[in-house]
């Protein structure tokens, strides 16, 4: 009896060695586009979702039209622009809220991708005590119901800011308790049909691309799309590139994307880099935004599938020693430093 061409490739599959098996992309159009991308580049084509009335700046804008007119007018630089829409654990039960979000969302812009980050892992000072087993559980079954709020749904992920870049700093077994999370995480969110999604890897002013990579093949990586860089940094973005394409060709070639929310204007350098690091990054004055959100960057750029606004451009870090408004809030004086500092050029 004659095989389908559908039973053929199935067979093809099941005969594959297991390492060539996780090389493969396991969706080549998870976004349901037509016409279909390019084999591996799932964001080529796609419209990302763009809804004022729902992110940051946008918001901000709205409230603040009447009493500073000029400001909300330029405000719009950053909420005419895909936002990055962020979970953590001060959403304890996110699976509803991202439900909720995406049915709203497809129903206003059917033909747009929504785009999602997660921030859920907690960060304790170098050499504190890693997550017990409680939290661990507690971690594994947050992600287990943002999952089920992803759904059928089509999304972009940016899965846990963060995650890899403050890995070193973990004891022996904190960093294996890591590993376990981000391995039950990516599991969870690789099962959904229609969902891209990225993995943390840091910055290349912070980590080497060997040791990151290392690290990314240990939490199973080779599930998903890729990772991103740069996610809480102002790195060049060339300089990114290069180290994406070197983490890539130690990963079987897994893709990657920027982000580009503040790195129009580079890195803030400290003047003493033994005790402030390569880079300042709690609201680093001087910064502006960077090349523009696109899942269509240059074709020169070989596994990068394109840039992101993932850190929010506006949203504070926090205190920073200089009395800025809590973390996760929206900083207007900073958000308007970072537009009128803008270059949108790939430097």
């Amino acid at each position: 009896m004659q095989r389908s061409i559908p039973s053929l490739v199935a067979l093809i599959c099941a005969l594959l060695p297991a390492s060539a098996a996780a090389a493969r992309f396991a969706t080549p159009d998870p976004l349901g586009f037509t016409p279909a991308p390019p084999p591996t580049y799932p964001l080529r084509g796609a419209r990302l979702l763009v809804d004022p009335s729902d992110d940051l700046a946008g918001v901000v804008a709205s409230q603040i039209r009447r009493s500073q007119p000029e400001a909300a007018q330029q405000l719009a630089a950053i909420a005419d622009q895909p936002e990055a829409k962020r979970y953590g654990a001060w959403k304890p039960h996110p699976g509803p809220v991202v439900a909720k979000y995406l049915v709203k969302e497809e129903h206003l812009h059917p033909d747009e991708v929504p785009v999602l980050a997660t921030y859920r892992l907690r960060h304790p000072p170098c050499g504190g005590v890693s997550d017990s087993r409680a939290e661990a559980g507690s971690y594994e079954h947050w992600y287990d119901d943002f999952a089920r709020g992803i759904g059928r749904h089509r999304a972009i992920v940016f899965y846990e800011i963060d995650a890899v870049i403050t890995a070193g700093c973990l004891s022996r077994h904190g960093l294996d308790v890591r590993v376990a999370e981000m391995r039950h995480a990516i599991s969870a969110l690789a099962a959904l049909p229609h969902t891209v999604v990225y993995v943390d890897a840091g910055a290349a002013d912070a980590q080497p691309p060997a040791r990151v990579a290392h690290l990314l093949r240990r939490v199973g990586i080779s599930k998903i799309q890729g990772f991103f860089t740069n996610a809480t940094h102002q790195d060049w973005t060339s300089r990114e590139i290069r180290y994406g394409q070197a983490i890539s060709r130690r990963t079987g070639g897994r893709h990657f994307v920027v982000n580009t929310a503040t790195n129009g204007r580079g890195p803030l350098v400290p003047h003493s880099r033994v005790r402030f690091g390569n880079s300042l990054h709690c609201n680093p004055r001087g910064r502006g935004l960077g090349p523009k959100p696109t899942g269509n960057p240059p074709t020169r750029y070989h596994a990068l599938d394109g840039f992101f606004w993932i850190g929010n451009p506006g949203r504070s870090a926090g205190d920073c020693g200089h009395g800025d408004p809590p973390g996760g809030t929206f900083f207007l004086s900073y958000a308007l430093m970072l537009i009128r500092n803008a270059d949108y050029r790939i430097r």
